[in-house]
């Protein structure tokens, strides 16, 4: 069911055209992102949604009647910034006992100071704030005030708690907790949030559907891996940081068989080619773009037999650099025709098939994990 609709929504300031049409709908219970580069009106369309600034043109619809004339109280849509914005003179029960008394919801308006204290009571300890009840602003962590910001968005029971970035000024443990948070809060809770970010991870842990800005518009939407795995356009994909991008050129198209070969342009031979399974509207030799994620990239081992999927899209290399992460090693393979691979695989699977800077292994990409973007003009060989 939409809860919240965008329709056509415009936003410029005095000559900078900010947001251009732009389209989305929010479904009830989920968390939904908006991903993009900073400076692109993300936090915008937030502000316009709950009524802060208002648009130039379009409409905002929440469960299907119009919210533009009505002013930001009267919304039931809730702002929560990146900085916490907490009351400095008011302890953190008082900070969260706030939003109630400003409701403007009298079907959900909190009238008595006893349904207060038992309301701002349980919404400390589902946030796990409790006993931080008379701390005041600048006596807890930065982690504890965004939970206090949140807390004080729930208390008054909004349609739509909307978060401008709320991870941006946390370290990484208080990050991972916070998002945890969040996610265990909607599926108990079953309320709306609609966060921006130009963090990945966050749009990956958090969120049901995510939509990407960039340059005014909506240029992809969709579940975040099947967005992250398959983007709609070049665009979307260099903004979604999408690594092992190739050029190619239709040289087959096998319906019956469920197959397209691509002939490789990347790399110094230009007579290597790659299968994929067949997607999309293309034409025989159409110039495309082709992408593949390095966790879907294989390298094989030499002591196992393989199996039907790294069969598929054989190239040998040399590894030339190897670097541990967080989590993964990342590895950057040229092959022998100067085509570069990125790939990711767990620190183990490294060490236990004795891999090292230098050695050369073979790799596979397999079908079903590339996809093909089109190009604005397609040449002819």
């Amino acid at each position: 069911m939409k809860l919240l609709e965008i329709k056509n929504i415009y936003k410029s300031f005095s000559d900078k055209k900010v947001l251009t049409g732009i389209n989305l709908d929010i479904e009830s219970g989920e968390i939904s992102s908006i991903f993009g580069y900073s400076g692109e009106g993300k936090s915008t369309l937030l502000k316009i949604i709950c009524g802060i600034i208002k648009q130039d043109n379009g409409d905002i619809m929440l469960n299907g009647k119009s919210i533009n004339s009505l002013e930001p109280y009267e919304r039931h849509a809730v702002l929560v910034m990146d900085e916490p914005l907490l009351f400095p003179h008011m302890n953190v029960f008082e900070n969260i006992a706030f939003g109630s008394k400003l409701s403007s919801n009298k079907k959900r308006h909190i009238n008595n100071n006893r349904n207060i204290l038992k309301s701002t009571k349980e919404i400390m300890e589902l946030l796990g704030i409790t006993g931080l009840e008379k701390r005041y602003p600048d006596e807890i962590s930065m982690g504890q005030a965004q939970r206090v910001s949140l807390a004080r968005a729930l208390i008054v029971n909004p349609e739509i708690i909307l978060m401008d970035e709320p991870f941006s000024n946390l370290d990484i443990i208080s990050k991972t907790k916070v998002r945890k948070l969040i996610k265990d809060i909607n599926n108990e809770l079953k309320i709306s949030m609609l966060l921006v970010t130009h963090d990945i991870e966050d749009v990956l842990n958090l969120s049901n559907k995510m939509f990407i800005l960039n340059n005014g518009k909506i240029q992809d939407s969709g579940k975040p891996k099947d967005v992250l795995k398959k983007p709609s356009s070049m665009d979307a994909a260099f903004l979604l940081g999408t690594e092992n991008i190739f050029e190619g050129i239709i040289s087959e198209i096998d319906k019956k068989n469920n197959l397209i070969k691509i002939k490789l342009l990347n790399g110094k031979q230009g007579n290597s080619y790659i299968e994929t399974d067949f997607q999309g509207d293309f034409e025989i030799n159409e110039q495309v773009f082709f992408v593949i994620r390095p966790e879907e990239i294989i390298i094989l081992r030499d002591d196992r037999q393989t199996s039907k999927p790294v069969k598929e899209n054989h190239f040998s290399g040399r590894i030339i650099s190897a670097v541990f992460t967080s989590r993964m090693m990342e590895i950057l393979i040229s092959s022998e025709n100067d085509s570069m691979f990125k790939v990711l695989i767990p620190f183990h699977a490294y060490e236990v098939m004795n891999l090292f800077e230098g050695k050369t292994v073979n790799i596979s990409l397999k079908k079903s994990a590339i996809h093909i973007i089109k190009k604005k003009k397609p040449i002819r060989l």
